[in-house]
């Protein structure tokens, strides 16, 4: 009966796609989105069109009328996958609030990562508005091993685990800036291994933040992630104090080369914020990198200014010359003002854990990065801490539709998009190929929707004020159900679901990833 019944709704599904009329007035469908600029980036399909979607899923998208016990009127609007945002550390209701307000329907946290697994899906199960998911944390991993200490869980569910991306109590820094005996080591690869086989998304390496990890360490983690086919997401190593030319072009090196002598995903977070003046070359090699077979990805966001904490390892011993930045260059984010070299050591004894605004990207570095066809869009939102914080937390999406799209013509509308939802997707699916049915509009995907004026949609977030709402987003559907309308959050929704991997056994090997190279 079960399998007559799905082959009922795939025939009528059917007949609804290919612009049939339904045989009833009767409600066909939960939800009706009608008169959209339907736009889907993995098919090129971009018309105005009806979509039909029946509990988590579209069933339908038709150019005829459908009827349903909602309907949405759409009309002037653009009807595209729900934007999958990869690094967004800010996996926590206050954070999910602007993350739906710029569009976003899944918050992968890929760079920083949790571990244990447990208190994170745990924390986040039944309270969330959007998706959300999790890498494993090589921080985290380093902070048990070499520090002796439990990690207490994911860094950016709330104001207090989140202190352990800087320090980690009682193990001081030593998690972070000492080597690895190869006991550790194994101890460290065989972690991080189980917190992917209980869910995690991939691994994440913090390298600038952990200069300790040395090259024999992040080569066996490469290696243990191929074997089990998880992506590796890195924030590289930093720069050396002498600011030598080239040294982000070698840091970039090492992981590609890693990535291709074993066969891992790598996926480099923030190309722009780690290149400055070399990104176009590190955009060149991901390109070349990639039309050669070896699975590489990049990111970046819509901004000339990255954030991190005041007492990281970012602002250790020859930062001024490692990013050519100097004290005023750095803002505080709990008050807006720009830093003196005594502020500066004031606040990074006394606050450690305090977040800076680092302005530091060329206008230039940023445009080319966004242009780029096979970069992914991603915000690296931080967490809610303060009033203050970074503006990319609460319009990364917005300010790429808005500025680059319409008002610089930097990209195309499917360019943007396809950047946005179809490339995060296929970055995901070789470990959760549940994302198989994100990032796309097309009968059977999930029902992440977002709804969007093209004449209007921007970001309101700036570096004095970042946290306000993007303006232009009239409706955003999460698994089916509207968490916005009409512009405003709907209340005590919490449709959100998490994103794991799958058994080993269920997963794509990268070899036989869908390309992801723009030919248009």
């Amino acid at each position: 009966m079960r399998a007559t019944t799905g082959r009922v709704v795939g025939a009528l599904a059917l007949l609804l796609s290919l612009g049939a009329a339904a045989p009833s007035r009767q409600p066909a469908f939960d939800i009706v989105i009608s008169g959209g600029r339907v736009m889907d980036p993995e098919t090129g399909f971009d018309r105005i069109a009806n979509v039909g979607i029946r509990g988590h899923s579209i069933v339908a998208i038709s150019t005829t009328p459908l009827h349903g016990q909602v309907e949405i009127d759409a009309r002037g609007n653009v009807v595209a996958p729900g934007f999958i945002d990869l690094h967004a550390h800010g996996q926590m209701q206050l954070a999910q609030r602007y993350q739906a307000h710029d569009g976003v329907t899944t918050a992968i946290d890929a760079e920083a990562g949790a571990l244990p697994l447990a208190p994170y899906y745990q924390a986040m199960a039944g309270r969330s508005i959007i998706n959300y998911g999790v890498s494993a944390s090589h921080r985290c991993a380093r902070i048990e091993v070499i520090g002796g200490v439990p990690c207490g869980g994911h860094f950016a569910t709330n104001e207090a685990t989140y202190r352990v991306w800087t320090h980690a109590g009682a193990a001081g820094d030593r998690p972070f800036t000492q080597p690895a005996t190869p006991e550790q080591q194994a101890r460290i690869v065989a972690l991080l291994r189980q917190a992917v086989d209980e869910g995690a998304i991939g691994v994440g390496l913090g390298l600038e933040y952990t200069p300790g990890a040395g090259r024999s360490e992040i080569y066996d983690i490469f290696k243990m992630a191929a074997d089990i086919n998880a992506p590796v997401f890195v924030h590289v190593r930093r720069r050396t104090p002498d600011a030598a030319p080239g040294v982000p072009i070698a840091v970039v090196q090492e992981l590609i080369a890693d990535a291709a002598v074993t066969g891992a995903s790598l996926h480099i977070c923030h190309v722009h914020s780690t290149g400055l003046g070399d990104t176009p070359v590190l955009i060149d090699m991901i390109d070349r990198a990639e039309a050669r077979g070896i699975d590489v990805t990049s990111e970046a966001y819509p901004y000339t200014a990255g954030s991190t904490m005041i007492g990281s390892e970012f602002f250790a011993p020859g930062w001024q010359q490692r990013s050519s930045i100097t004290y005023s260059d750095l803002q505080w984010t709990a008050t807006g003002e720009r830093l003196t070299e005594e502020s500066f050591n004031r606040y990074r004894r006394e606050t450690p854990n305090g977040m800076v605004i680092v302005h530091m990207i060329p206008d230039a570095i940023v445009d080319q990065a966004i242009a780029a066809s096979n970069l992914l869009i991603s915000s690296d939102g931080q967490p809610w801490m303060t009033q203050g914080e970074h503006p990319r937390g609460a319009g990364t999406f917005s300010r790429v539709l808005g500025r680059y799209v319409r008002e610089r013509h930097t990209l195309t509308l499917m360019a943007a998009l396809r950047k946005m939802t179809l490339l995060p997707a296929q970055r995901l699916e070789q470990i959760a190929p549940a994302m198989h049915n994100k990032g796309r509009i097309r009968v059977g995907a999930d029902a992440d929707i977002v709804i969007f004026d093209p004449n209007r949609i921007i970001d309101n977030a700036t570096y004095e004020h970042p946290m306000q709402f993007s303006g232009g987003i009239s409706t955003l559907i999460v698994g089916g159900t509207p968490v916005i309308r009409n512009g405003e959050l709907v209340a005590n929704v919490f449709p959100g679901q998490a994103v794991r991997s799958q058994p080993t056994a269920a997963r794509r090997p990268a070899t036989n990833r869908p390309a992801r190279r723009n030919t248009a």
